[in-house]
C-alpha cells in the first residue's frame, strides 16, 4: 500500500514519521515546498505524482478552506481516482466534510473523514484518539494505518458526525484551558505561590490532561506551540456556528471565544492555545503589579 501525505505542519509531520517507522511505503506532499525539503521524509514536488502513485491519499491540513483548495486542486489534476481512498484528518466544518466527500465520491474514490483529539506531544508517540466517519467497510480495511497513528479509534457514522464531535470535544477543551488559567492567574493575584496553586489544582477540582499537559507551560509561561490560538479560535468558531444552526444555546463556549478573540488581537494567534494566561494576566494587571 503506498500512501501519499498532504501537509506537514505541527500535526502532519510526526504523524506521517510514525507511518514510515511502521514500514509503510509513505511519500510527502506539502505547499510550501521548503518544509518538505527539511522534513527529512520521502518527498515530492509534484502534487499530480503524489495522487497517480498513492493507493491513499492522507490530508492534515489548517482549516475549511485549505482543505477544500486542495481537493478542488486534486481533482482538477486529471489524475483517475478510482481504486483511490482519501482521508481527510483536518478538523473541518461539518459542512466541508460533507462537501469533500460528495466531491471524492463523485470521481469515483473513496472518502473516509478521521478528525483526530490530541496536539504535538500525542501525535508524536501514536497515542492521539481518531474519530472517523464513512463507508465503515472502507474503515475497517484501513483500520491498521489509524492503529499506528492513534490508541483509541471510534468508529461515528456517516459522514460530518466525526467532525461535529470533534468540535465539540474542542469546546471543552477550550474552556477548560481558560478556566485552568484563570484559575491560575486567581492565586497570582492572590500572592499565592504558582507552583503549589497548580499542584493542588492537579489534585483537586483541576486534575485532568489538560493540565497535566499544561502545567509546566503555564509555570515557564512557555508558549511554543502544540496547538495554536489560531486552531482553537478557528474549532470554536466552527463550533458555534453548528450551535446556531441547532438553536443550541453554547453559554460557556460563547464566552471562551472572547477570550480566545482577545488573544489574538494580542498577537498571541500563533503561540500555544495556553497563552490565553496571558489575557487574564492583562485583565487583573498582574504585570504592572510586580
Amino acid at each position: 500500500m503506498r500512501i501519499g501525505w498532504i501537509g506537514l505542519g505541527h500535526m502532519g509531520k510526526p504523524m506521517a514519521k510514525n507511518l514510515i517507522e511502521a514500514g509503510y511505503d509513505v511519500k510527502v506532499w506539502n505547499r510550501t515546498v521548503s518544509v518538505a525539503k527539511e522534513s527529512g521524509l520521502p518527498y515530492t514536488e509534484d502534487l499530480k505524482q503524489l495522487v497517480e502513485e498513492s493507493d491513499v491519499i492522507i490530508t492534515m491540513l489548517f482549516h475549511s478552506q485549505s482543505v477544500e483548495e486542495i481537493y478542488t486542486k486534486i481533482v482538477q489534476l486529471g489524475v483517475p481516482l478510482q481504486g483511490k481512498t482519501f482521508i481527510d484528518m483536518t478538523t473541518v466544518h461539518p459542512n466541508t466534510a460533507k462537501k469533500i466527500a460528495e466531491l471524492v465520491i463523485k470521481h469515483g474514490a473513496d472518502f473516509l473523514e478521521a478528525p483526530v483529539l490530541g496536539s504535538v506531544i500525542p501525535a508524536t508517540q501514536g497515542k492521539l484518539t481518531i474519530l472517523v466517519s464513512g463507508e465503515e467497510s472502507k474503515f475497517k480495511e484501513l483500520e491498521d494505518i489509524f492503529k499506528v497513528l492513534g490508541e483509541k479509534i471510534f468508529f461515528m457514522g456517516d459522514y460530518s458526525r466525526a467532525s461535529t464531535m470533534k468540535l465539540i470535544n474542542n469546546t471543552v477543551l477550550g474552556s477548560f484551558m481558560a478556566v485552568l488559567s484563570e484559575a491560575f492567574a486567581f492565586g497570582k493575584k492572590a500572592g499565592l505561590d504558582d507552583a503549589l496553586v497548580l499542584d493542588v489544582l492537579s489534585h483537586g477540582a483541576g486534575k485532568s490532561g489538560v493540565l497535566e499537559a499544561k502545567k509546566e507551560k503555564l509555570l515557564k509561561e512557555d508558549y511554543s506551540t502544540h496547538f495554536s490560538v489560531a486552531l482553537i479560535h478557528k474549532d470554536i468558531c466552527y463550533a458555534l456556528d453548528i450551535a446556531k444552526d441547532l438553536d443550541y444555546p453554547c453559554v460557556i463556549t460563547t464566552q471562551t471565544l472572547s477570550l480566545y478573540t482577545s488573544a489574538k488581537a494580542n498577537d498571541l494567534e500563533d503561540k500555544d492555545f495556553s497563552a490565553v494566561l496571558e489575557i487574564y494576566k492583562k485583565l487583573a494587571n498582574i504585570n504592572k503589579e510586580e
